[in-house]
């Protein structure tokens, strides 16, 4: 089988861009052809990862959109039509059998438009941000109705398939993100104090992932430990600024890692900060998923919805996720000193996985075979 994966790719930073890189990678191993046409090359320079990884299957390419268009008016980045071209590209330089994305903004447009020019069936998947931003809004609303009508099936979770069910009667329900055991699995490096950190994006919206309050928390605490903020985004120098003024002493900054890089950052972190609570789009984490199945520490506040990674575990740990209570920042701090002064070193958690990433990848290639038939 032969597909044309349409998706965020790295070196995007970002959620959805780790899941495409996994799941081609699960597919091409599974004897599956995969070409990626993704505009990566093109983005903004503050969501690039300089991290590089070359450990790709023989049969998965990564094809990047032309960097050069012609000046217009009005300007505009024409990420569709470059998509598009380097689609049709490949559809005539290859045999392509099916055509996939995760997301519908605009690689979901792309994958419509490729499929109604070579008539190559598309299975369509989404972001969370596609459903807070686009679906719940009504933006779009006449195209993505089109979009998600034609699709040979429409890949989304239980949760959501509400937005999707009266539109496309073929809906895969699959869970959002499963990570690779393989590689996600308990393994702690050597280290003399804890490190607590925050891996995401840092852009103009950071107080709404709570960054402020970590900032906040973290000032009032000297017992020794690292703080490690993981990411980028246009907010970062705000943000920067905003840790400094506020007198903020162990911590360090760090760029974004390439998806095959983040089970050895998970490594060296005893404690995942996750606060969800000032997000307006509380959706899925794969960094939360990934730190889990990694053995890691979360520490979330009381509005994170665990059963969403439950249900694809055994019963979590006790203490492996630590709820707190970010707007009492005293509190907090305490029992962040108290996690400090009872350290021993560096413990990972044993979990029992029962929907593993061989089984995903099986599933995602039953809703291809599905479309086929």
């Amino acid at each position: 089988m032969n597909v044309c994966m349409i998706s965020k790719f790295p070196p995007i930073q970002g959620g959805i861009s780790a899941k495409t890189y996994w799941m081609a990678k699960g597919l091409a191993e599974k004897g599956v052809t995969v070409h990626v046409v993704t505009n990566a090359n093109c983005v903004e320079g503050e969501y690039r990862i300089d991290d590089q990884s070359s450990d790709l299957p023989e049969n998965l390419t990564v094809h990047c959109i032309d960097t050069d268009i012609p000046w217009h008016i009005p300007s505009s980045d024409l990420y569709v039509p470059r998509l598009l071209d380097k689609a049709l590209e490949i559809v005539e330089n290859n045999h392509i059998d099916v055509i996939n994305t995760n997301y519908l903004i605009p690689y979901g447009v792309v994958s419509y438009l490729l499929s109604k020019i070579t008539g190559i069936p598309y299975i369509l998947g989404h972001g969370g941000s596609d459903i807070a931003k686009f679906l719940k809004q009504g933006i779009f609303s006449h195209l993505l109705t089109e979009v998600i009508s034609t699709a040979s099936a429409i890949v989304t979770d239980d949760k959501n398939k509400g937005f999707f069910k009266d539109i496309n009667s073929n809906i895969q329900t699959l869970p959002r993100y499963v990570p690779d055991e393989r590689y996600f699995k308990p393994s702690a490096g050597s280290r003399r104090i804890p490190t607590f950190a925050y891996i995401g994006k840092i852009n103009h919206y950071w107080k709404y992932k709570s960054l402020d309050k970590i900032v906040n928390i973290f000032a009032g605490i000297d017992a020794g430990h690292t703080l490690n903020f993981v990411g980028q985004g246009k907010g970062f120098q705000e943000f920067s600024r905003f840790a400094k003024a506020r007198g903020l002493k162990t911590h360090e900054f760090s760029k974004f890692v390439h998806p095959a890089n983040v089970p050895q950052l998970l490594g060296q972190v005893d404690y995942l900060l996750c606060f969800p609570q000032d997000n307006p789009i509380k959706d899925f984490s794969n960094i939360v998923c990934e730190a889990l199945w990694s053995g890691v520490t979360v520490i979330a506040d009381r509005t994170m919805d665990i059963n969403e990674y439950e249900q694809y575990t055994g019963v979590l740990p006790e203490n492996m996720i630590i709820r707190l209570n970010t707007q009492d920042i005293r509190e907090t701090q305490d029992k962040i000193k108290d996690l400090i002064y009872r350290w021993n070193g560096p413990e990972r958690f044993n979990i029992d996985i029962e929907y593993g990433f061989d089984r995903y990848i099986e599933d995602y290639l039953k809703s291809y075979q599905d479309a086929l038939a």
